[in-house]
């Protein structure tokens, strides 16, 4: 019995070995930069997705914006060189404050999407998008 229950965890810890060997962690950062207005805003992100939970964890350290920020998405590119980019909103608190600490699940697309090295994140108010930069592998 005792070898039985030895051999049940052996093969328990193998799994959640392998498990996590299959997760990856991939991170990315941002410059932020004013848009084509130019403006003083400026600011940088820090993103780091884990692909196994679907989990992206994101801090932005930001400055210089008309107001606190009320808008943050990532952008991709378009379908179609006239379609619109696909956007995934990002949640912002109830009272944003730098630097933000953001969580979120990511659906297979936007995962797919994010490695691509394609996307563009921004952050603004209700005026109108005031930074924003390329999402980069972290280097």
């Amino acid at each position: 019995m005792r070898t039985l229950r030895m051999a049940l965890n052996a093969g328990l810890m193998l799994c959640l070995l392998c498990g996590a060997a299959w997760a990856d962690t991939v991170k990315y950062t941002v410059t932020l930069e004013p848009d084509k207005q130019g403006g003083p805003g400026k600011g940088t992100a820090n993103l780091s997705l884990d692909t196994g939970s679907k989990t992206l964890t994101l801090t932005i350290d930001y400055s210089g914006l008309a107001a606190a920020p009320t808008v943050a998405a990532f952008l991709s590119p378009p379908a179609t060189q006239n379609g619109n980019p696909g956007t995934l909103p990002i949640p912002l608190p109830a009272k944003p404050a730098s630097p933000l600490s953001i969580t979120m699940q990511l659906p297979d697309p936007a995962i797919a999407g994010l490695k691509t090295g394609d996307w563009v994140l921004l952050l603004g108010t209700k005026q109108a998008p005031e930074i924003g930069g390329e999402v980069k592998p972290a280097q």
